[in-house]
């Protein structure tokens, strides 16, 4: 960036100080702009993974219910997922891959955890542990964590829409309060500007 800087914006100022200015300028841009850019898209991709958890469990559920095994479940949801969220497709992918490679159940549910840093896939890989060490029945936990997951993504949305009247106020009072008040006053001060340039 401070090359590209320098041959872009060479006539643009002189001295030593400009040029400071605009090497170090561009330098901080260069490093800035790559984790920016990368938070953000790791941003999306988490926020889209997140957003079909509870499907998946669901998925999970009935491939436990057809009689197939965790590792076989997971590869199948994986895969069902694909056209759904791909996002979320990839991240079990990735976990079933682990698990095909030999990896033990509880490491690869673990870093399906770690990976991401989102609690509803830490708590899946919590459960599905818990499940398999102590033996509780799969399709109840899976069902349960499920519902737990709906209603927490119901209260979010909850929460955002009580917050929408509180966010329309500021606009309603600019865009939506002059108007009124041009149509309710207007012919007021049409009728009292006429009558003084009448007096006139």
């Amino acid at each position: 960036m401070p090359v590209i800087a320098f041959f872009a914006f060479r006539h643009f100022g002189s001295g030593m100080l400009w040029m400071a200015v605009k090497l170090g300028g561009a330098a901080m841009f260069g490093l800035l702009l790559p984790e920016t850019i990368a938070t953000n898209i790791r941003k999306r991709h988490l926020t889209q993974v997140e957003a079909g958890v509870a499907d998946a469990l669901d998925m999970l559920v009935i491939c436990a219910d057809a009689g197939l095994a965790l590792e076989a479940g997971l590869a199948r949801v994986a895969q069902e997922m694909d056209g759904l969220n791909p996002a979320l497709s990839k991240e079990l992918t990735q976990t079933s891959r682990e698990l095909q490679i030999g990896s033990d159940m509880r490491q690869a549910m673990e870093a399906l955890g770690l990976r991401t840093g989102l609690d509803p896939l830490k708590r899946l890989s919590t459960t599905l542990i818990q499940s398999l060490h102590y033996g509780t029945p799969l399709t109840q936990a899976l069902r349960t964590l499920s519902g737990e997951l709906r209603q927490e993504a119901l209260v979010k949305f909850e929460e955002r829409a009580g917050r929408l009247p509180t966010l329309m106020t500021i606009p309603m009072i600019l865009f939506i309060l002059p108007c009124v008040f041009l149509i309710v006053a207007g012919p007021a001060i049409i009728n009292v500007l006429a009558t003084l340039h009448g007096q006139k």
